[in-house]
């Protein structure tokens, strides 16, 4: 099981469809699941969005304040999922729908660490099932940093523009700091990078000082699908955007394997350059 965060800073891409893109498009051999939890303390935007409105019943994150101050925090957690599997398949592709308002972030201030521990520990148990982590544009810098430190990798969704290189910088550089205070390597996070604008994905981690795990397209009508709803059609499946987010999902599970099975050797044999071997392999592709 692998748990990848994603992330952004201000005047980045849409961090959730990014992740949601992720979702639909996450490689599931042999009944696998993927979970994409919505953790952004700014607010969800997928059940109004890509959903249309069209969820009946009460399920989301705000749910698990309550059952984590009761000690049920895992039991409730399964319990708040929505399936956005294709109609007559298996509940593979699921989704944490996110907070109905930022002032709910609050409450949640104890409860982000022990969420961040319950995707740890499902990772040891869960073999089958891997979780996406959408932390939006200012989940990475607060309390729910701590999703952020726990998981696997880091992906920072960003513009290949200036303004976005350079609002992303401060938040890349705190994120990096953290993970090393918490004893973790830096070297987990990395971008996904959205061509939009003047820059190439090199020259953007070359700014950022970080490898590139992938590249996305700027396909604005894919992306409308994404964000508001509405049929994508028939060739929704093949479009620019759906067709890179499937290279990304796999690049990205790749990497969190490997990196799981770097920190399982011994302390002393343990090897520092697997994640970043792989990572500069994908910059290299991404150029």
């Amino acid at each position: 099981m692998a748990v990848i965060a994603l992330c952004g800073a201000s005047g980045g891409p849409g961090v959730t469809t990014t992740a949601l893109a992720a979702l639909l498009t996450w490689p599931l051999p042999d009944g696998r699941r993927i979970v994409l939890a919505e953790c952004d303390p700014d607010g969800g935007s997928v059940a109004a969005g890509y959903l249309e409105s069209r969820v009946y019943g009460d399920r989301g994150l705000h749910h698990l304040q309550i059952a984590d101050r009761r000690g049920h925090l895992e039991e409730v957690f399964w319990q708040q999922l929505l399936n956005l599997s294709e109609p007559e398949s298996d509940a593979n592709r699921l989704l944490l729908p996110g907070l109905i308002s930022p002032a709910q972030a609050a409450g949640l201030h104890q409860t982000w660490p022990r969420l961040g521990q319950l995707f740890h520990d499902l990772e040891q148990r869960e073999q089958g099932h891997d979780i996406l982590i959408d932390l939006g544009r200012s989940g990475a810098a607060g309390a729910a940093s701590a999703l952020a430190r726990s998981a696997d990798l880091t992906a920072v969704v960003v513009r290949g523009t200036l303004r976005a290189a350079h609002a992303a910088k401060p938040r890349v550089d705190a994120l990096s700091a953290a993970l090393q205070m918490h004893g973790r390597d830096s070297s987990r996070i990395g971008l996904v990078v959205i061509g939009e604008g003047p820059f190439r994905p090199r020259e953007i981690a070359e700014q950022l000082q970080l490898p590139v795990f992938a590249q996305l397209p700027f396909d604005a009508k894919t992306a409308q699908v994404l964000t508001h709803g509405g049929d994508g059609g028939r060739g929704f499946a093949a479009a620019p955007l759906m067709r890179k987010a499937a290279e990304m999902s796999r690049t990205l599970q790749s990497l969190a394997v490997q990196e799981q099975l770097r920190l399982h050797l011994p302390a002393e044999t343990r090897p520092t350059t697997v994640l970043r071997r792989l990572t500069k392999g994908a910059a290299h592709d991404a150029r």
